[in-house]
């Protein structure tokens, strides 16, 4: 497994590595992510809210299939 550095980590910064909540799917190849699977931590700017938070595989399938 790779190491971390902190800026990968830090979550002061709008996307981070970390683990999703159970039952999150990732939005690009819409898969579940499994528990205690590293993913990435995003969070999108709503203007008729506040922010969106999504979970998105660091490996996503879907980036392997068109790679």
């Amino acid at each position: 497994m790779a190491s971390q550095t902190t800026a990968e980590t830090d979550a002061r910064q709008g996307e981070y590595t970390t683990y999703a909540p159970n039952g999150e799917s990732c939005p690009d190849c819409k898969k579940p992510i499994k528990s205690l699977e590293p993913c990435r931590r995003i969070t999108t700017d709503r203007s008729s809210a506040g922010p969106q938070v999504r979970y998105r595989h660091v490996e996503c399938p879907r980036d392997k299939a068109t790679s």
